[in-house]
């Protein structure tokens, strides 16, 4: 299909589609499912599918969108300067920041929100098993000690979610619905309506003083790097308990498992590490009172990639109607 000097390149797109081999079937992206994707009125000039190491620079270079879950930033920015539009399947773009790789005339869009539902039914189930004491409940079954101890309801149970964005809000509803009393902070300060009451960062560390479970839902940045760490754990009141499903980087591991070994903490239950899979020999697998999960918290078996290319097909709509662009990375605040 040959591209004439009146088609908006947003009509008549060169698409180039990059996947990683040995990731999961849940995050392939294919031809038919993009070109599914698409609204009724684009038709792509052309449609190149490729392995990350197949790579086709030819094609590279000539496209106007680049999919993929996986962005190799010294391939764009050498050969990608003529991007209009990415699509990240992906949610998290901590690791490519800073983005002096992009150029300006590319925007950079993420897959924020599609994980909402399935992180809402994680970080019900995971916060009630940190309310009920499962992760000590699991170390003792290691250990065949037999330690009854009675929780109550759990209504009322005061949770804080750091982040409350998609993911974070999504969780907030749940425990809302649930009985949970839910405080949350987020940069912006703004009400959700799932949230009891909001507060900025800079209260972070006082309203820990009235927190018995801490959720961690924020992007990493330079900002949240190490945002709990010693100060953070000792001021959580004794027997609190921590969820994190953002970024491994947000949590000081040693102190985590410090807190964790002492007891000042209840429990702990990660979703996201430094390095995944997690190595055998990492002193995590045997921390008292912790439970690892192997990154499972937002993804569904299917569907998942369908969700992201919903995403594609409402920024080629925007873009073409002149329209602000959907999950835009915000190359400043870096997510």
């Amino acid at each position: 299909m040959s591209v004439t000097s009146s088609c908006s390149w947003e009509a008549e797109p060169r698409i180039y589609i990059e996947n990683c081999r040995n990731r999961d079937p849940a995050y392939k992206i294919s031809t038919t499912a993009v070109l599914n994707s698409l609204p009724t009125w684009c038709r792509p000039s052309s449609v190149t599918c490729r392995y990350s190491d197949e790579r086709d620079l030819e094609a590279f270079e000539r496209a106007d969108v680049l999919i993929a879950g996986r962005l190799n930033t010294d391939v764009i920015a050498t050969h990608g300067s003529g991007l209009k539009l990415i699509q990240c399947t992906s949610a998290g773009v901590d690791r490519y920041h800073p983005f002096d790789w992009l150029s300006n005339g590319t925007t950079l869009s993420n897959a924020s929100g599609v994980h909402a539902e399935k992180v809402g039914e994680f970080g019900l189930m995971a916060t009630l098993m940190l309310h009920s004491r499962v992760p000590q409940i699991a170390t003792n079954q290691r250990l065949k000690l037999w330690d009854r101890r009675l929780r109550e309801p759990a209504e009322g149970c005061r949770v804080l979610v750091y982040g409350v964005g998609a993911l974070g809000g999504a969780v907030a509803q749940r425990l809302q619905a649930a009985g949970f009393a839910v405080n949350g902070i987020r940069k912006s300060g703004l009400a959700h309506p799932a949230v009891n009451q909001m507060f900025a960062p800079e209260h972070f560390i006082e309203e820990l003083k009235r927190t018995d479970i801490l959720i961690l839902a924020c992007p990493l940045t330079p900002q949240t790097h190490k945002l709990v760490g010693p100060r953070e754990l000792a001021v959580l009141p004794k027997g609190a308990g921590l969820l994190n499903i953002s970024r491994a980087g947000v949590v000081d591991h040693l102190e985590l498992t410090k807190s964790l070994e002492n007891e000042h903490l209840s429990g702990a239950i990660l979703d996201v590490f430094e390095e995944e899979p997690l190595p055998a020999d990492d002193l995590l697998w045997d921390t008292k009172n912790l439970m690892v999960f192997p990154h499972v918290s937002a993804d569904a078996p299917e569907g998942y990639i369908d969700r992201c290319l919903h995403i594609l097909r409402q920024n080629l709509e925007h873009s073409a109607e002149g329209l602000p662009l959907l999950n835009t990375v915000d190359r400043i605040a870096g997510y």
